[in-house]
């Protein structure tokens, strides 16, 4: 007769240091926040006025935003 073989408790995990996802997320919609911000500066046209820091600003932050949400979406796939 055969005997079942028992289960671990917990899944194997891979070796190595796991990065949690909100710091990842975090990290990713700043670097995006920056990049967009510095990037639309040098595009406008100087002087610049509290307009334009208003856009930029707004573009910025909405780039972030969609990182973020791109982030949640696609780090939910089951692999």
């Amino acid at each position: 007769m055969t005997a079942l073989t028992p289960k671990p408790d917990e899944p194997a995990r891979a070796r190595g240091f796991r990065v949690p996802q909100p710091l990842v997320l975090a990290l990713s919609a700043c670097l995006a926040f920056a990049v967009f911000a510095i990037a639309l500066v040098h595009v406008l046209p100087s002087p610049h006025s509290r307009a334009d820091y208003l856009i930029v600003g707004t573009l910025a932050t909405l780039a972030a935003l969609i990182t973020i949400f791109a982030g949640l979406v696609l780090g939910h796939r089951k692999k």
